[in-house]
C-alpha cells in the first residue's frame, strides 16, 4: 500500500521476503511476530457498511502525535490514510486525509465538527473509522495505528533510509521547532530525522508533506530487501512491541506478508483532495470542497468494486472543483476583497459550510496507555 505502501506491512514484508532461505530463524522470528503483535490487537466494533466484496480490502493507517515519553494530554492521529486493495484489478489505490480537515466527527463522546485528527482522542480508533466511513462513505475493513516512537525505533532497526530533500528547512523533534536541520539533495537519515522529514509542512504544505510520506515508504521498502534487515528481524519486531495497536490478527498479516512481493507489481492510484484552509475560533482548519469529497469518494468505492466508472473514469481526466472561489489556497493566499466574499466562514469564526455545523471546543484530556485510546 503506499505512504502506507504498506505502512502496515512496511516491514513485515521483509520478514518473510527475506527469510525463506533460513526456515528455521523464519520461525523463530515468526514465534516472536506473533506474540508481539498480539499484545496489539485491538478488535473494535464498528460501522456503516459491510465487509468488502472477497477480492478487496480497504485498510485505514494511522500515525499517533503520542507515546508514553511525550505525555501530551491528548491523542491525536498526526497521520491518515485510506488504502484500498483490489485483487481482481489489481491494483492499490492510496489516499492521505489532511489532520486539519474539519469534518463532522462520529463518536459516542462528541457530535459536530472537528478537525479529523480529534475524532481518535474523542474515542480511539472506533471514532477514527466511523468518521472516515461516514465521510468517505466506503467500509474500511481493518485500521493500524503506529506512534512515533515505534516509527523511530522501526527505521533504526532496518538501518536508517534514504531520501531526496527538495529544499533546506529546520524541522521538528521532541525538542521542538529547529532543532534539527535538513540540507537539501540526497541523503541518509536515522529514525528521529526520518520522523521530522515525515512530519514537516510549514516550509510548504500538507500536499508535499504527504509526497514525503509516500517517498519515505518506498525508501523503507527498498531498505527491507536488503540484507542488513535481515539480520536484524527480531529488532524491526521488536520496534512494534507496545507501539502498534491494531483489529488485524497475526494470521492475517501473515498472509498479507506473503503476498508482499505481489503488491509490488499492482497498479498504484493516488488521489488527494481540493481544499482551502479557513480560520475557526482562531485554529487554522482545512474545508475539503463537497465536490472534491465526492470525486474521491467515488473514486475508491469504484477501487473496491462498490461503484461503476463513470466519465470521471477515463484517461486524462483530472478534477478540480466547481467552487466560487480560488481552491488552491494552500499554495496561494487569496485576497482581501476575494476572502470577503468566500463562503466558508462568518466573520472568520463560525464555519458555516456545513448545515447543522457546531462551534469547536477544547479536547479532551484522556489517559492512554503509550499513546493509544482504548
Amino acid at each position: 500500500m503506499k505512504r502506507a505502501q504498506k505502512i502496515i506491512l512496511l516491514c513485515l514484508t521483509a520478514i518473510l521476503m527475506c527469510t525463506i532461505s533460513v526456515s528455521a530463524y523464519f520461525l523463530l522470528a515468526n514465534q516472536h511476530l506473533r506474540k508481539t503483535l498480539d499484545n496489539g490487537y485491538h478488535p473494535i466494533k464498528n460501522g456503516y457498511h459491510t465487509k468488502n466484496k472477497k477480492d478487496t480490502e480497504a485498510f485505514l493507517i494511522m500515525g499517533l502525535d503520542n507515546t508514553i515519553e511525550r505525555k501530551l494530554g491528548t491523542t491525536r492521529t498526526d497521520a491518515m490514510m485510506v488504502v484500498t486493495l483490489n485483487n481482481k484489478t489489481k491494483k492499490i489505490t492510496f489516499c492521505s486525509l489532511l489532520r486539519d480537515s474539519f469534518v463532522p466527527i462520529d463518536s459516542k463522546n462528541y457530535h459536530g465538527n472537528q478537525r479529523i485528527e480529534a475524532a481518535y482522542t474523542f474515542d480511539g480508533p472506533t471514532a477514527s473509522i466511523n468518521t472516515v466511513e461516514k465521510l468517505l462513505n466506503i467500509p474500511i475493513d481493518h485500521y493500524c495505528v503506529f506512534n512515533f516512537l515505534s516509527f523511530i525505533k522501526f527505521i533504526d532497526a532496518i538501518g536508517g533510509i534514504d531520501i531526496d530533500v527538495q529544499h533546506s528547512f529546520d524541522g521538528v523533534t521532541k525538542d521542538g521547532p529547529g532543532a534539527i536541520h535538513f540540507d537539501e539533495g540526497k541523503q541518509h537519515v536515522d529514525g528521529t530525522k526520518a520522523l521530522s522529514y515525515a512530519r514537516e509542512r510549514h516550509s510548504d504544505n500538507d500536499i508535499m508533506r504527504g509526497f514525503r510520506q509516500q517517498e519515505i515508504i518506498q525508501s523503507v521498502g527498498n531498505k527491507l530487501k536488503s540484507k542488513e534487515a535481515v539480520k536484524n528481524l527480531t529488532g524491526i519486531i521488536d520496534s512494534f512491541n507496545n507501539n502498534i495497536q491494531t483489529d488485524i490478527t497475526t494470521d492475517q498479516l501473515l498472509d498479507l506478508m506473503k503476498n508482499g512481493l505481489v503488491y509490488s507489481d499492482y497498479e498504484k492510484q493516488r488521489l488527494t483532495f481540493d481544499w482551502r484552509t479557513f480560520s475557526n475560533q482562531g485554529r487554522s482548519m482545512v474545508e475539503l470542497y463537497p465536490d472534491s469529497i465526492d470525486y474521491v469518494s467515488h473514486e475508491l468505492r469504484v477501487s473496491l468494486g462498490i461503484d461503476k466508472k463513470n466519465e470521471q473514469d477515463k484517461k486524462g481526466f483530472v478534477f478540480h472543483t466547481d467552487g466560487n472561489y480560488l481552491y488552491q489556497s494552500d499554495y496561494s493566499v487569496q485576497d482581501e476583497a476575494a476572502e470577503d466574499k468566500e463562503s466558508t466562514s462568518l466573520n472568520g469564526n463560525t464555519y458555516i459550510g456545513t448545515p447543522d455545523n457546531t462551534e469547536t471546543g477544547a479536547l479532551p484530556t484522556v489517559k492512554t496507555k503509550n499513546g493509544f485510546v482504548p
